[in-house]
């Protein structure tokens, strides 16, 4: 591998750590990541990308799930993969690239997944910014 191909795996990896680290507020949570490098938090079995636990009564909150442009390639696969995240009894929040809100928002009404918030991320130089995809 070249220095210049990127690794989809680690490439993944740092964008979940990424996410976790100015998604949630961490006075009030703590964020666990379940990356294919490291599994830190599962939940009723189950191994979201992101668990936000709240720190007063150490419940589960949230799980997030963050997707790619190339892990939005295969839809059916993707609605899979949420559809699993249903039954943990969070919020589930779905982190996907800019741009792919409605399709994203699309297939989770025709499958019937139920996604508490959806959020899209970008990135500024080395900044990643996240915010809600509908208000």
């Amino acid at each position: 591998m070249s220095d210049t191909t990127l690794d989809p795996t680690l490439a993944h990896d740092d964008l979940v750590a990424r996410l976790a680290a100015c998604a949630f507020d961490t006075r009030i949570f703590t964020v666990y990541t379940n990356t294919r490098q490291a599994l830190q938090r599962s939940v009723k079995g189950q191994y979201p990308h992101l668990v936000a636990v709240g720190k007063v009564d150490q419940r589960v909150e949230m799980v997030g799930m963050v997707e790619t442009v190339e892990s939005l390639h295969d839809l059916e696969a993707a609605a899979r993969r949420w559809h699993t995240l249903e039954a943990l009894q969070a919020a589930m929040y779905l982190y996907v690239p800019r741009g792919s809100c409605t399709d994203a928002r699309t297939l989770c009404l025709r499958q019937k997944i139920r996604i508490s918030d959806f959020r899209h991320y970008w990135f500024e130089g080395e900044t990643v910014h996240v915010t809600r995809c509908f208000a």
